[in-house]
């Protein structure tokens, strides 16, 4: 009994749902007449539209190429008869001028660009001609000083318009006839059509627009019809251009038979002629409403789905295949609402236009014409019935909401909730995870919170047992006996596990550094990353002792050697002048070199008194406000004549406003004056040296790169020691404090100094 009226209720349920989609199509289509009327006056048939004219308009460019190689019998290039280029250098003082508008190309390339483009662009409006107008019209060029012409047609196209044409059949209902003077003017136009005033004022409006030298600019570095480019030797030049000229003492003839109109106002053919027409008629239905319509019986339609599951006997949103997640839904319902009606827009409007016709007759000929409107109706019935039928369907899918409730139907519909549900879960089993590690007690922490919770539970424990009356004490021995080898076992393991602690600790303390701590810990384990910070630690404790026992070595070693040359000089200079035949021309020659080697020494000792103030803090500063960007081009100014020496050049890449930076300027200066001294002495003859500067978001950024004269086989960390020298032979002037200096001054006024090296390119990075 309870099947049958199952079976009733599903019956009824897929008929009433039937019926209600039925009536939904059969609205609609009933309003296609209604919006094919309204949207006649939102577009312009396509004999008649600017698009349609642009392609005529484009094809006036090409055929006059083609003219004119018959006549004059040459191979024209669209650029030699359209593209007008001049070229224009700028003054260097003005080049600042157009600095933002200078492209990536050189003059040369940029020349190569706009000739590419303007060929493609035309060769473009070649392959749309052939496909358009050489297939799908009758066309004839006549050039007006030799009478020469070409046309396609074996019909006498180029009659039209003269007294001898209309004596003849005429077989075109359509014809738009242009002439051009010598100056590229149009001169006389001439048409016919259903509308020939509209068609007249279309072609006049057109011919006479720019949408050739629109079509020019081509990139975003054409600036104002102008490209702005660089020279070999660094100039800028500028290119204008232009149209050269437009076609010329030529008339162009474009005729269109029935049978033509028929074929392009379809536009079931691809091609120039037909291309994104089909948009326009579409959009003209957008605008009369037709989408509205759509949404309205959308709409309609929902409602009576979601009232229809108030009914008891209606079951569609209880049946298993209706039982759909919420998120597929919703998702199907947006797309059919937002995403389906240019679908349903463009059915109607197919329908409308008669496209479906010529379709037919193009690839199913075969099928009798009577049953055109047949098969048209069909195919309208069952793509709405399928849109509408899904739209009901999914809006069905939403009816258990109002039996189930708003939470337990997203519960079981929704695919976010069940997600969150199962994060849920998880977090869940985590705490419970997580309060079972609590009874493990870690020594690196406070115990008294797993003190107490082992306290509370042993007293549940106990007080259980405690009302077992007589009984209690059999399970309290029992009890008793149970936490006695737990603990024995437990206290064991943490005997085993201190072992470990204690053999790891011993090896490290025995100056094994390497020793590896890999087994489990147990309670330690925390203990372990503190034991292997410690371990770290030392071993960076004694790379440093090593590294700096080797440095004071090293010091000591270029120290000595450093100060012992120019005393063994003044000694020896010294004995010299003590000898009785020296004539006085070698006393004054050995006093210089005594004067030399002194001032050397000195020059030492500051050098060295000087580095070791900075290293050690003992410096006053004196922090005022400094161009950094100008106390660099000031110390190159002072060393200018021994750049100009070294035969180097300085190539300055830093900001031409103020960059005001809180530092000590003599220091300052002197940073700059030993970095300049370093390069001057050790960078390549005959190369650029490059000076960059740089705002950074905290602060400013110094670059110097130079090639060194000499290869650089040192570490770039120890240039910056003290006494080190980019040579490793000693034989250039100065006393290898320089870059220590330079280094030290940068990091008391709070900066940073990096030395890095290349190949032999060396460079210096300074940050405040």
């Amino acid at each position: 009994m309870l099947d049958t009226k199952l079976k009733n209720n599903k019956k009824f349920s897929f008929i009433t749902a039937g019926i209600i989609v039925a009536l939904a199509v059969a609205v609609f289509m009933m309003l296609y007449p209604v919006y094919e009327k309204k949207a006649a006056g939102y577009f312009t048939e396509r004999l008649y539209s600017d698009n349609f004219l642009k392609e005529i308009y484009q094809s006036n460019y090409v055929l006059y190429k083609d003219i004119k190689d018959k006549c004059d019998q040459e191979n024209y290039s669209y650029t030699d008869l359209f593209l007008n280029i001049e070229e224009e250098r700028i003054a260097k003082q003005e080049a600042e001028n157009y600095a933002n508008a200078v492209s990536d190309f050189t003059m040369e390339e940029a020349r190569e660009s706009l000739e590419s483009d303007t060929a493609s662009l035309f060769n473009s409006w070649r392959e749309e001609t052939l496909e358009g107008v050489s297939k799908k019209m009758d066309y004839c060029i006549i050039d007006n000083e030799t009478g020469q012409m070409l046309k396609n047609t074996g019909r006498n196209i180029e009659k039209i318009g003269t007294e001898e044409y209309e004596a003849e059949v005429d077989p075109y209902g359509y014809y738009i006839k242009m002439s051009y003077d010598s100056a590229g003017n149009v001169k006389d136009i001439s048409v016919r059509g259903k509308r020939a005033d509209e068609l007249l004022k279309n072609v006049q409006s057109v011919m006479k627009s720019s949408w050739l030298e629109e079509s020019l600019v081509l990139y975003p570095f054409y600036y104002s019809k102008s490209i702005y480019a660089y020279y070999g030797n660094g100039n800028i030049g500028k290119l204008s251009y232009g149209l050269k000229e437009a076609p010329a003492n030529v008339t162009f003839i474009y005729a269109l038979t029935e049978k033509q109109q028929e074929v392009i106002s379809t536009g079931t053919i691809k091609g120039g002629l037909t291309n994104n027409y089909w948009w326009e008629e579409e959009a003209a239905y957008f605008q009369a409403g037709a989408q509205t319509a759509y949404y309205c019986i959308l709409l309609l339609l929902a409602a009576a789905a979601l009232i229809l599951t108030k009914m008891k006997r209606y079951c569609l949103h209880r049946l298993e295949g209706f039982h759909m997640h919420l998120e597929v839904s919703a998702f199907s319902v947006f797309c059919i609402f937002g995403g389906l009606v240019n679908s349903a827009v463009g059915l109607m409007n197919y329908t409308n236009r008669g496209y479906f016709t010529a379709f037919y007759e193009k690839y199913f000929n075969i099928l009798p014409v009577m049953l055109y409107p047949v098969v048209t109706m069909t195919v309208n019935i069952l793509f709405l019935g399928i849109l509408f039928g899904a739209w009901f369907y999914f809006i069905t899918t939403f009816g258990e909401f109002f039996e189930l409730g708003f939470k337990e139907f997203f519960r079981e519909r929704s695919i976010v909730v069940k997600i969150w549900i199962w994060i849920y879960e998880k977090i869940k089993k985590c705490k419970d995870d997580f309060k079972q590690e609590l009874l493990h007690a870690d020594l690196s922490k406070e115990a008294d919170s797993t003190i107490k919770k082992a306290v509370i539970i042993n007293f549940f424990i106990l007080l259980t047992i405690s009302f077992l009356w007589m009984f209690g004490w059999v399970i309290l021995v029992v009890y008793s006996v149970g936490v006695y080898l737990c603990a024995k076992k437990y206290v064991c393991k943490i005997k085993d596990q201190y072992q470990k602690l204690l053999e790891a600790t011993n090896s490290i303390a025995e100056g094994n550094l390497s020793t590896e701590l890999k087994e489990d810990w147990g309670v330690f384990e925390s203990y372990k990353e503190e034991l292997q910070t410690i371990q770290e630690g030392f071993r960076k404790a004694v790379d440093e002792e090593v590294k700096s026992q080797k440095l004071k070595t090293e010091l000591i070693t270029n120290v000595s050697h450093d100060l012992k040359t120019p005393l063994t000089a003044i000694t020896t200079y010294i004995e010299l002048l003590k000898e009785e035949n020296i004539t006085e021309e070698q006393r004054k020659e050995y006093i210089a070199v005594l004067e030399k080697k002194s001032a050397r020494l000195k020059f030492l000792i500051e050098d060295l008194f000087e580095v070791s103030k900075a290293t050690s803090g003992n410096v006053t500063m004196n922090v005022i406000e400094v161009d950094i960007c100008n106390l660099m081009r000031q110390v190159y100014l002072e060393y200018e004549d021994r750049i100009e020496e070294a035969d180097l050049i300085f190539r300055f890449n830093v900001p031409e406003e103020k960059v005001i930076l809180q530092l000590d300027s003599q220091k300052t200066y002197r940073i700059f004056e030993n970095l300049y001294t370093n390069i001057i002495k050790y960078a390549m003859p005959h190369t650029r040296v490059y000076i960059n500067g740089e705002k950074t978001l905290t602060g400013f950024k110094v670059e110097l790169k130079n090639m060194s004269a000499s290869e650089l086989n040192i570490n770039p960390d120890e240039l910056t020691e003290r006494f080190v020298r980019g040579d490793s032979s000693r034989n250039t002037e100065g006393s290898g404090l320089g870059l220590a200096i330079a280094r030290s001054f940068t990091e008391l006024q709070g900066g940073k100094m990096k030395v890095a090296v290349d190949g032999d390119l060396f460079k210096v990075t300074l940050e405040w």
